[in-house]
């Protein structure tokens, strides 16, 4: 059956030739959402590839599409404070994502961080002077920041998009920043709220698709960013292959629940649908324990790259938990 994704109808000028295939409750959702949905914002006076949702009164998920061969369109978030607003995460980097949250945010500083260090998150870091990620990824950002490292998994030989049609000069420039590595329960403060408590949203380390991958909790609206809490695969010269595991990530998001779980509102992930119920972690945990008690019971097997990659249906999220039998834990 041909599972290349339907058409949803948009303005933004890029189409990509090689998505992945459609994940078909993801659709229904971002086709009601992109299609019909009242939250939607457009500025493409200031940057005509990306889509501004408005899902809380002070929080806006920026959508991102892919262009990227086999790779999802990817959501980014903004969180805006009395007097700093805090980006989390920067898609492929094509189009001045920095100039949208300064229009979405007027005369707030912007705080740029990553929930982990995939291509498809941080290509709009150059937008920016310092970005924060998790220590564990810290090193593994730093490396990654060249000048060619973007265009490595974007254009061709020739400099030409080797998915897309989008034009080369509208990725934004090669610009080095600051990596700054913080701990599990690193907190950003946004500013002073009317009351004068501080608006804080805090780092929650979730270890498992990357060694540094991590969520980030709003202490004031109960939003919890989860990133990509999807798959265990340990990339190639990982330096903590030890926190990338099934193990790793089903504890590290059990710790998320004990810690904050009665007062999340919702969760989203970096992919897909969002704005989901605070019981899709219990989900995905309940999903890491038939894995860790049954690796070889899977729902599927596919080939990744010359890699057996092995996945387990995640209850209601659309997707589901991908791993190989070396990072079972």
């Amino acid at each position: 059956m041909n599972l290349n994704p339907r058409p949803i109808k948009s303005d933004i000028p890029v189409h990509n030739f090689k998505p992945e295939k459609e994940k078909v409750s993801r659709w229904s959702f971002m086709k009601v959402l992109r299609e019909h949905s009242d939250l939607k914002e457009y500025y493409p006076e200031v940057n005509p590839f990306v889509e501004c949702y408005r899902f809380r009164p002070n929080t806006y998920a920026i959508f991102n599409p892919s262009v990227m061969a086999g790779c999802g369109d990817v959501w980014s978030y903004l969180v805006i404070g009395p007097e700093r607003a805090l980006l989390i995460d920067t898609a492929f980097g094509l189009g001045d994502l920095r100039a949208t949250c300064e229009h979405l945010a007027p005369g707030r500083e912007i705080v740029c961080a990553n929930t982990h260090r995939h291509v498809d998150h941080i290509g709009g870091n150059v937008c920016f002077d310092v970005v924060y990620i998790n220590e564990n990824d810290a090193d593994a950002l730093r490396d990654e920041e060249t000048p060619d490292y973007m265009a490595g998994f974007l254009l061709d030989g020739d400099g030409r998009p080797s998915a897309s049609d989008f034009d080369p000069t509208d990725l934004m420039p090669f610009h080095r920043y600051e990596v700054v590595g913080v701990p599990d329960g690193y907190v950003f403060d946004l500013g002073a709220l009317p009351s004068g408590e501080k608006y804080e949203v805090e780092l929650v380390h979730l270890s498992g698709h990357t060694a540094g991958q991590s969520g980030f909790f709003d202490r004031q609206t109960g939003c919890f960013f989860m990133g990509d809490s999807t798959s265990a695969l340990l990339d190639e010269g990982e330096r903590h292959p030890e926190l990338c595991t099934i193990r790793s990530m089903r504890d590290r998001l059990q710790a998320a629940l004990d810690r904050h779980g009665d007062q999340m509102t919702g969760v989203f992930p970096g992919h897909g649908a969002i704005d989901l119920h605070p019981v899709t972690l219990q989900y995905l945990i309940d999903a890491a324990d038939l894995i860790l008690a049954h690796p070889d019971q899977y729902d599927k097997k596919i080939d990744w790259f010359g890699r057996a990659l092995y996945t387990k249906n995640v209850y209601q999220f659309g997707s589901d938990l991908k791993y190989t039998m070396e990072t079972v834990g």
